[in-house]
């Protein structure tokens, strides 16, 4: 008899769980997919802590294991499928992380748990009709535990059969649920927008379909002196004449506009017509075919069936184009630097800079982006040729070309390619505006690398004319630097090292002279016998001035340490803030628990706190109060002592 058949139904039901999660974690994965907060990266982080969970509080497992199980997967189904096997070092990474996120989410949960039936003050009773009546009135708020911090449903049951709750399973599914469901689609103003916004585009879709089709002839040249004016739209309203100062929309039947699509932002410049003069401001396209020029007559007017001069601001396409060949080359250097699970999540090309959003686990290194950068810049200096073909969508897919998951690609598609060494640098599916070879791009630059979603990155950087000027901006202050300081710029960083060095000493020494003259000025309002008797109980309550938090908390130590036995309450106010501390000694916490002083003081700043029975912190936004929470603090704790 196999394990699994000694095993019980629910065990059996876990077992299952785990095995076809670790499946579609894996394969998600090595897909590019990983887990986060939204759409199918939260699809895959719920099945996967929905397995670590079942592992954990139905199986008994302790520590990290789901990695385990995927590995397995990976060495079953790997010959099928060798994009698992190379991948796997990844896939073992990311479920490792996200294992250690959901062990740290359980620690939370159980404690945001606790936090809960406190503020809710929710406590059995032998009636069972009452109890089900009270779990209907919170539903909500621990549905909200559930999705705000990822408590696991199960958890939440559990624990409020420990409190003595004895809710049945049918009848808290389906209370719990119905909490969520209204939680979750309850609308706030921003859905309102969101949802009136869509019934406009449907609006205006419709509005476009009965225009013909646009010819995009921006790939052989940026001017077309004889397009012809096939709709003109105001508002929502298709009309027939844009006059002088009215702003509206212009479909030509061919255009040299580039309309934004794949992350290139769409082109400007302008329409000349005799007389008339239009400034283009944007180009996108609502439909496939259809190119949409967003405009501003400044000068005459613009009719249906006029024939006209279409110029696209050519500066503007030619700095576009460098940063569109750039990205490129930035996706290939980041695949061969930090690796092939690198996948593209989204980017924006536009004249002044690119930003690139790319699958990744942790920050680059200094290191990794400065290999990036002279990987990209050598493929820049050896003038490489980029190449351009039209070929079947089928064809593409085989010849190795990357595609963009979730982008619409019709029957031909245009491929890129970039020669490097050894054979192709860059191949991708683009239908996007690129130079002619990557010596044209210039200086490459990258300026900032952070995290915008769990195991997504974003990267941003400039080429050509903004590299320089960077370059030159960058030169200019290492050169007011070094003449501020009198020191070389090789020797700079270690000048500017010894002045952080002096500094970080001198705030040490003013905080220590700082909490020297707090203490005295305690010990020296009263000649040391400043604590007052409260039903027996020594209370130092102590308004700290010019102290920061670490020297507050040692002052507050001081004062402890001097009355031996006793409670000792600290205030301050800093940055327009209030910050409190209670200490209670070892011998009277139990009756003078801290954290319920803190409790009683904190909303009289407009703030809230909480702690140990020997320690506790809060603070806040109403720095006038400082002094009348002081003095209610020797009310607050003789009420306890007298409890």
């Amino acid at each position: 008899m196999s394990v699994y058949d000694k095993l019980d139904e629910n065990e059996k039901f876990a077992c299952r769980v785990i095995a076809d999660h670790a499946r579609a974690t894996a394969f998600s994965i090595a897909d590019g997919i990983l887990p986060g907060n939204e759409g199918r990266n939260y699809v895959l982080r719920k099945i996967m802590r929905r397995a670590i969970y079942h592992g954990r509080h139905t199986l008994g497992f302790e520590g990290e294991f789901f990695n385990k199980v995927t590995n397995f997967v990976i060495d079953q189904m790997h010959e099928a499928y060798p994009e698992l096997e190379a991948q796997r070092g990844f896939i073992e990474k990311m479920v490792r992380l996200e294992e250690e996120r959901f062990g740290n989410t359980l620690t939370v949960g159980l404690k945001k748990l606790d936090e809960l039936y406190s503020v809710l003050n929710l406590v059995a009773v032998h009636d069972l009709g009452k109890q089900n009546e009270a779990f209907q009135k919170t539903a909500k708020d621990f549905a909200r535990l559930y999705d705000t911090f990822g408590t696991p449903k199960d958890l939440i049951r559990v624990s409020l059969e420990e409190r003595g709750f004895m809710v049945g399973e049918d009848e808290f599914n389906e209370a719990f649920d119905a909490a969520l469901e209204s939680l979750q689609t309850s609308l706030s103003p921003l859905d309102t927008l969101t949802q009136r916004q869509g019934r406009l585009n449907r609006a205006r879709a419709s509005l476009f379909e009965g225009i013909r089709k646009s010819e995009f002839k921006g790939y052989e040249t940026t001017r077309v002196d004889d397009a012809k004016v096939v709709a003109l739209i105001k508002g929502d309203d298709e009309v027939q004449t844009l006059g002088e100062g009215d702003e509206g929309e212009v479909v030509l039947n061919h255009t040299p506009f580039y309309a934004e699509s794949g992350g290139q932002i769409g082109d400007v410049g302008v329409f000349v017509s005799g007389d008339a003069n239009a400034v283009v401001e944007d180009t996108y396209s609502p439909a496939q075919g259809l190119i949409v020029h967003k405009v501003r007559v400044e000068k005459g007017s613009l009719k249906t069936g006029d024939l006209l001069t279409a110029q696209v601001d050519v500066e503007k396409r030619d700095a576009t184009r460098r940063n569109h060949t750039a990205t490129h080359l930035m996706h290939a250097a980041l695949r061969e630097v930090l690796g092939t699970h690198v996948k593209q999540a989204g980017s924006v090309v536009a004249p002044n800079y690119l930003r690139f959003d790319f699958t990744h686990y942790q920050p680059l290194t200094s290191g990794e982006i400065e290999e990036i950068e002279n990987l990209v810049n050598y493929h820049i200096l050896r003038n490489e040729k980029v190449e351009t073909n039209v070929m079947a969508i089928e064809e593409a897919m085989r010849s190795g070309a990357m595609a963009l998951f979730g982008e619409k690609y019709g029957e031909s598609v245009r491929v890129l390619s970039i020669n490097g060494d050894e054979g192709i640098f860059s191949k991708e599916l683009c239908g996007g505006t690129h130079v002619r070879a990557t010596g044209d791009i210039g200086p490459f630059k990258i300026t900032s690398d952070e995290s915008i979603a769990s195991g997504t990155r974003r990267i941003r950087a400039i080429t050509g004319a903004d590299a320089f000027r960077r370059f030159q901006e960058s030169e200019s202050l290492v050169a007011n630097l070094s003449d501020n300081l009198r020191t070389s710029r090789t020797e700079l960083p270690n000048a500017i090292q010894k002045l952080q060095d002096e500094l970080k000493k001198a705030k040490k020494e003013v905080e220590d002279l700082k909490l020297k003259i707090a203490t005295g000025a305690v010990s020296s309002s009263s000649n040391g016998n400043e604590a007052r008797d409260i039903a027996g109980v020594k209370v130092l309550v102590s308004e700290a001035e010019g102290l920061d938090a670490n020297a507050m908390r040692q002052l507050s130590d001081t004062l402890l340490s001097r009355i031996k036995s006793g409670v000792v309450v600290v205030g301050r106010v800093g940055d327009g803030k209030v910050s409190l501390i209670v200490r209670s000694s070892d011998d009277v916490k139990g009756r003078v628990p801290a954290g319920q002083v803190i409790k009683e003081l904190a909303p009289i700043v407009g703030g809230r706190g909480g702690g140990k029975p020997d320690m506790a912190e809060g603070g806040g936004s109403q720095p006038e109060k400082l002094k009348e929470a002081l003095e209610a603090s020797y009310g607050v704790i003789e009420k306890l002592l007298n409890a």
